[in-house]
């Protein structure tokens, strides 16, 4: 039986370097704690997008009745999503 963690404690895995998370037990990826905040932006639009996106396949797939290969369209998304991170 595993020892239950206090709720103010924070999730961390047992090998993450110690200066990757902050005080509040935030993972840190920038120097910058204001660009780790712009980058969750970021991902979270892009969730979003993400979400517009499938409501459209699926109403293209009611309307012609033919299914649309979802994982391609996700790859293709994730692709271009993160095209500029891949150049760097």
């Amino acid at each position: 039986m595993s020892a239950e963690r206090p709720q103010d404690t924070p999730l961390r895995p047992e090998d993450a370097p110690p200066n990757l998370y902050d005080v509040h037990g935030n993972a840190r990826f920038f120097a910058d704690p204001a660009m780790d905040r712009f980058a969750a932006v970021v991902m979270n639009l892009a969730q979003e997008v993400w979400v517009q996106e499938e409501r459209l396949l699926a109403l293209e797939e009611a309307k012609s009745g033919q299914s649309v290969d979802k994982e391609a369209k996700v790859a293709e998304f994730i692709e271009r999503v993160f095209e500029p991170v891949r150049k760097a």
